[in-house]
């Protein structure tokens, strides 16, 4: 047999799918006992000798006088040429040659051996992605189809970002390096494919936690996190070490320990508010670097009415609304805002100025059957 070129394909199959070398040689065996099985009825012993520059498939036969054209016997004569002391009825491990492994059983064991291969692939793809679920996985673009969905390739696996749980503004170029929050796996149509997002604000937590110690270890304590991606996320934290302090820790001289996940997220702003139990301290500190002129509770409708100076107001409010919103989702108030001058004409023609969050459960709203299949298949085929 062409044992040099078998070793080659081999070892390049190992390297090409992630595939333990080992794992191959077992999958190998079991294809070519098979293709035996499947033609002769009888499942043979089958060994493999593996060494630097070759390979040996040895199948085990039985000693006859008369071996009738059987392939899984041998004849005293030409067994006794490989073990001198062997004897009729007895069996032995004879190496495979072009006669015993005939073009049928090539075949048949060429198909087992690419079936088992494709059943390991979907097993380490799904392994990795279940080890990874409601986490991170850095991956590399590899595609995108007309209809806006990413393909990401992985170690061992391939996920797709589909368009409503992306961030706007964010490029998505085919060979860029991304982390995506696993948020779901797919097996539709036999396909294993992980449900991605950058839009999520588990992807944020999950990046702050592997960015900081002193969050990982419990030491900081992420209670709530509210974000508009590709605009601004607002993080609500406690430290549970009376002299460690939250913003300093997260945010670091200059912004220093913080700038890589701002950088992975395209520049979005992170605020970091700590925690108060005063519902009015936790208000004021959620929306940021703003001056409040005055505020006052509503308990039973949980409206927090809120003056600001005029030239404050849009800077209060944010873009579309987003920093009153976000506020209002992480403090669990609705934010009622008013610019000083309405207090001064007490109008009752002012513009409707209540924010409240605004939550969207993404996990509902996958739906992965608008993708290109074909696009995947390719994907498949060229690793």
């Amino acid at each position: 047999m062409q044992t040099t070129a078998l070793l080659s394909a081999i070892r390049q199959l190992a390297y090409e799918k992630g595939i333990p070398q080992e794992k191959l040689i077992e999958i190998l065996k079991e294809a070519i006992s098979n293709s035996y099985k499947k033609k002769y009825k009888t499942t043979p012993e089958v060994q493999i000798q593996l060494s630097k520059d070759n390979i040996k498939i040895l199948i085990q036969k039985e000693v006859v006088k008369d071996p009738e054209n059987n392939p899984l016997k041998i004849p005293l004569k030409k067994a006794l040429k490989i073990n001198k002391g062997v004897k009729e009825g007895e069996k032995i491990f004879v190496e495979i040659d072009e006669d015993d492994f005939g073009r049928t059983e090539a075949l048949i064991a060429r198909q087992l051996l690419i079936q088992k291969i494709r059943e390991l692939e979907t097993k380490l793809s799904l392994d990795e992605l279940q080890a990874h679920l409601k986490d991170l996985l850095q991956g590399t673009i590899r595609k995108r189809d007309e209809k806006g969905f990413v393909l990401v390739e992985f170690e061992k696996s391939i996920g797709i970002l589909p368009p409503n749980l992306q961030t706007k503004g964010e490029g998505y170029f085919v060979g860029k390096k991304m982390k995506f929050l696993v948020l779901n796996i797919s097996t539709e149509k036999g396909t294993v494919l992980g449900i991605l997002s950058r839009k999520s604000p588990l992807l944020v937590r999950r990046l702050l936690e592997k960015e900081y110690n002193e969050i990982a270890e419990g030491n900081i304590e992420i209670l709530d996190i509210a974000r508009q991606a590709g605009y601004k996320t607002k993080v609500l934290v406690k430290s549970k070490i009376p002299s460690l302090d939250p913003i300093s820790t997260i945010l670091g001289p200059k912004n220093y320990r913080i700038q890589p996940i701002i950088n992975e997220l395209n520049g979005e702003r992170i605020d970091i508010i700590v925690h108060s139990d005063d519902p009015k301290t936790l208000i004021i500190r959620s929306l940021g670097n703003v001056r409040i002129l005055n505020i006052e509770l509503d308990t039973t409708n949980k409206i927090a009415k809120i003056v600001v100076p005029d030239e404050q107001l849009s800077q209060t409010i944010g873009k579309e609304g987003a920093n009153a919103k976000l506020a209002a989702s992480i403090t669990k108030w609705k934010i009622d805002i008013k610019p000083e001058s309405y207090l001064r004409k007490k109008t009752q023609e002012e513009q409707k100025s209540i924010f409240e969050a605004t939550t969207t459960e993404e996990e509902e709203n996958i739906n992965i059957k608008d993708v290109d299949w074909k696009l995947i298949g390719n994907l498949n085929k060229n690793n």
